[in-house]
């Protein structure tokens, strides 16, 4: 029989790992409790300073695959297949209990308030340097749950989303690092008043980025998604069904016109067209924007010759196309025939402001956004498809990167959400055709501010600042452990 010790010691290990992995799952996932990000790692923290090292292992992967990877596999393994998907999240796992026995060791060898921001420089910087090489980009930032926490994700503008990831481990750690220390009431204080200190300047800077009026203009635009079953998106490159396709949309641009929509956007990939064989329906589209005199974006797959492209057309109010940008970053495991595109797809109208496109995935990563601020655009829109299961999952990642380039965001999805950011984050108007049955029509007025911002013009600064921060805390530890610095 297990003696008594044992028992409280699995009690306590199970108890840990449910209550840091059910927080975890409800707030990185399709749920977005964003609240309970902030309170995931305390018990995991504390446990981590309080158990014996094979103990903390042992809680440290079960609670990533149950909190961090579970919540979003719902949805990636119909897109990324399963063992690519395990992998990643073995290694994440890895990396994630690595950097907490490090936190656990440094705390128990030399007693040090600093040692609360090791943790958080560690996951920030294994953030930032994941998304310059996964072909995921940043989707897995865990930054992203706190999209509706508008306070806290205003300093997106200033250091980008690594800011935001930083204070959610910097946090956590402080107050289990604190508690650890609780006997010794100096070193408790230490411990807690920077981390906290940290926290309430950011609220303040977002409370006040948040009150400043937005003296722009304001532009009406509508958005539409029909109703389209599996079968009919990948038969819409047949003349019959892409023509049917086609006539659905102009109905929905003739109705949302009539609402007083000045500028429409539809989502990604509303059909396929060959230029040299099916030009005419290209021309339905020119000709529903003169029509009714409204600007019109609509995203194609087009066949040009041999080559495919997944791209979106902007159209004049005259029926003329002003803009052509072709999608950057596409889809490994089905969109590896597109050739991707290069450029930034501007446009600068004498009183609405200027307006960029992007298209679904481009907004996973960090460019063509930030280029995008740089060059002053104060209202980005984004065809997009989506999986229906991800919809506020990749929803929530375009608003921010709008409030990281300071412009408002316009995002139309075939199966997920239609929806309007400011350049706050303030969601303007938001729509679900995931689980309709009928077209979605989406209309909303929003007020665009100047452009550019902090982050636009210095890029992932924060993101190289962590790392040199971690650095820093290992070489401190090294030298505070040779006498070199007087300990606490």
């Amino acid at each position: 029989m297990l003696n008594k010790e044992i028992i409280k010691k699995l009690l306590y290990f199970t108890i840990t790992v449910m209550l840091s992995s059910v927080a975890y799952y409800f707030s990185t996932g399709i749920y977005n409790c964003w609240f309970l990000t902030w309170l995931a790692p305390i018990p995991l923290f504390i446990y981590t300073l309080e158990s014996t090292m094979a103990w903390v292992i042992f809680a440290s992967v079960i609670t990533y695959f149950i909190g961090f990877s579970s919540s979003i596999f719902v949805y990636s393994n119909t897109i990324i297949p399963v063992s690519l998907l395990v992998y990643g999240n073995i290694i994440d796992a890895i990396i994630f209990t690595v950097l907490l026995v490090l936190f656990r060791y440094m705390a128990f060898k030399n007693k040090h308030w600093a040692w609360s921001f090791v943790f958080a420089s560690g996951w920030t910087a294994v953030e930032f340097i994941t998304s310059l090489h996964s072909p995921a980009g940043t989707f897995n930032s865990i930054a992203y749950t706190q999209v509706f926490n508008l306070p806290v994700i205003q300093i997106a503008s200033v250091t980008g989303i690594w800011g935001i990831t930083f204070l959610l481990m910097l946090v956590p750690a402080s107050i289990a690092l604190s508690w650890h220390y609780r006997k010794n009431s100096k070193l408790c204080l230490k411990t807690i008043v920077v981390p906290i200190s940290i926290l309430i300047l950011t609220l303040i800077f977002g409370l006040y980025r948040l009150s400043v009026p937005v003296q722009g203009p304001s532009v009406k635009i509508g958005m539409a998604s029909i109703n389209m079953s599996l079968e009919e998106l990948r038969s819409r490159g047949q003349q019959h069904e892409a023509e049917k396709i086609m006539n659905r949309y102009v109905h929905c641009i003739d109705l949302l016109s009539r609402s007083g929509a000045e500028v429409i956007l539809l989502p990604e990939k509303i059909i396929t067209l060959n230029l040299n064989e099916q030009p005419i329906l290209l021309q339905l589209l020119a000709d529903a924007a003169r029509s009714n005199q409204i600007t019109l974006i609509a995203t194609l797959d087009i066949q040009d010759d041999s080559k495919l492209y997944n791209s979106a057309y902007l159209f004049s109010p005259r029926g003329e196309i002003l803009l052509k940008y072709d999608k950057q970053h596409l889809l490994p495991f089905s969109e590896g025939s597109y050739i991707p595109g290069q450029e930034l797809s501007i446009r600068a109208l004498e009183d609405k402001g200027i307006w960029g496109i992007a298209i679904c995935k481009d907004m996973d990563f960090q460019e063509p956004s930030r280029g995008y601020s740089q060059r002053g655009i104060n209202l980005l829109f984004v065809p997009a498809l989506d999986f229906k299961a991800d919809a506020l999952l990749h929803a929530r990642i375009a608003i921010m990167r709008g409030v990281e380039g300071n412009y408002a965001v316009a995002r139309a999805a075939q199966w997920g959400l239609l929806s309007l950011s400011s350049n706050k984050g303030n969601i303007i108007d938001m729509a679900s055709n995931s689980a309709e049955k009928n077209d979605v029509l989406l209309i909303g007025e929003i007020k665009l501010d100047q452009g550019k911002s902090i982050y636009g013009r210095f890029g992932n600064w924060f993101g190289y600042f962590s790392e040199g921060l971690f650095i820093f805390l290992l070489l401190l530890f090294l030298l505070s452990n040779s006498n070199i610095f007087e300990r606490e």
